[in-house]
């Protein structure tokens, strides 16, 4: 039997992969050579990426926009198929080079790929002064983190230079993209951790950096690998190109307290520092979370038990679902996967096996899969994405919904409330506490 794949087009493809990683360069812009029906189911991207950059005069870009200011495409149709699309194109590029940005990116789109512009001579007769990089492929039928890391990969042979010395103490943050769910706080936070253990952080490769940052790659002492499915193929590319090793490839994300203890602790271990830091912040931490859980565990709200679904990348549930069964007691009853690393996935059903753990796990599951999931475990919590979100709204009994991957669509960070690293733990409790109380009154039981 056929599965149904209608929810396909809310989960971000490698098309909105590699516009993340031309995007993920804060003085770099993108462009997409295609027509307005390829455009429109970019319209999350470019919403999202407008919420990361200051808007800029939307009307001087009303051709191209449709009211967003970021991601403009060159409204290719029926006879530019036939005669070709260089004269759109060429305004495009020239329109975006008046404004001065330090890169752009011109992805040709599958569908426009098939006229067979030759996107390298039109953007060179084009006589612009910025920088300009062209993605001329039709293999967009891959995952979003297939996307990121071929973008990533093709800027950095373009951009980064070969090093004159190595940055000791030093590192390069791989994985993290402008798409994920509280990148900047995660980053923020594990830059912060990386600076008490006194490492510094060369670049966040295409997270929010500047092209002089991705000059200097090639310089830091070590890369950083944050979540496998988005950062393996580049570790091997700098390691390749500059001989630079890599942590995390073959470890968790720092999700929880134990994720977060083993892969600080292997960061200071490689530069032969003094784990202690790691050791405090992870005591801190307990001692501020222990007191609100015995609060709980005290009114018979125990979480001991509690059956919860979560939804995300291998890379994120294999560490999420240790802490939150061996730390809170949670029973994880549903794991849905939609990226999949080797390391993390065989990790995840290892973890479930040994603990002797009955647990769905479904990988890249559709909308009809997760509802009858949810249906029949009927979890108390459930944390995911929007799309997991809409479907609980669906259930004969609602659970509380706790955001921890992407895609969001309307929701608003203000705060510095991480969900990586030891700061992460408690905005991961908190969450959890808040919600199961939240539930518990939906459930008619007393409260004080």
């Amino acid at each position: 039997m056929m599965k149904n794949s209608s929810n396909a087009a809310h989960r971000p493809d490698s098309l909105a992969g590699i516009v993340a990683a031309f995007e993920g360069i804060s003085n770099g812009y993108t462009m997409l050579n295609c027509p307005i029906g390829c455009k429109i189911p970019l319209g999350y991207t470019s919403n999202v990426l407008s919420s990361h950059f200051t808007p800029v005069d939307s009307l001087s870009f009303a051709d191209f926009y449709f009211g967003q200011n970021r991601l403009p495409c060159t409204f290719t149709d029926e006879q530019d198929f036939v005669y070709g699309a260089e004269e759109k194109i060429r305004q495009v590029v020239q329109l975006l080079d008046s404004k001065r940005y330090g890169l752009i990116g011109v992805i040709n789109h599958s569908g426009t790929a098939l006229i067979g512009d030759d996107l390298f001579r039109i953007i060179q007769a084009s006589a612009v002064k910025t920088r300009t990089m062209v993605v001329d492929s039709s293999g967009f039928t891959g995952t979003y983190a297939d996307g990121f890391k071929t973008g990533v990969i093709k800027i950095l042979e373009r951009l980064a230079k070969k090093p004159n010395v190595t940055v000791p103490c030093s590192v390069n943050l791989i994985g993290p993209t402008v798409f994920h769910y509280n990148w900047k706080n995660d980053v923020h936070e594990l830059k912060r951790m990386l600076r008490v253990l006194g490492i510094d952080t060369v670049s966040v490769i295409c997270a929010g950096e500047t092209i002089c940052n991705l000059d200097r790659v090639g310089e830091a002492a070590l890369n950083l690998v944050v979540y496998e499915e988005y950062g393996d193929s580049i570790a091997y590319f700098l390691k390749k190109e500059y001989g630079t090793p890599s942590i995390g490839l073959d470890m968790s994300a720092p999700f929880g307290l134990g994720a977060s203890e083993a892969w600080f602790t292997a960061v200071s271990d490689f530069f032969h520092l003094s784990p202690k830091p790691v050791v405090l912040a992870s005591k801190h931490v307990r001692m501020k979370c222990y007191p609100e859980l015995s609060r709980l565990s005290n009114l018979n709200n125990t979480l001991q038990g509690v059956p919860f679904a979560v939804f995300g990348d291998s890379s994120q549930l294999a560490p999420l679902v240790a802490f939150l069964h061996e730390y809170l007691g949670m029973y994880p009853a549903v794991v849905g996967i939609r990226e999949v690393g080797s390391y993390s996935y065989d990790s995840l059903k290892k973890y479930l096996s040994t603990n002797s753990l009955e647990t769905l796990v479904m990988v890249n599951p559709d909308q009809y899969e997760i509802i009858d999931a949810l249906n029949e475990h009927v979890p108390p919590l459930v944390f995911g994405s929007d799309i997991e979100a809409h479907l609980s709204m669906m259930l004969a009994e609602l659970p509380v919904f706790i955001p921890v991957s992407f895609p969001l669509y309307e929701h608003v960070l203000l705060t510095r409330c991480p969900l990586l690293g030891f700061n992460g733990v408690l905005t991961i409790v908190e969450s959890i506490i808040n919600s199961f109380k939240r539930y518990q009154l939906t459930k008619n039981d007393f409260l004080p």
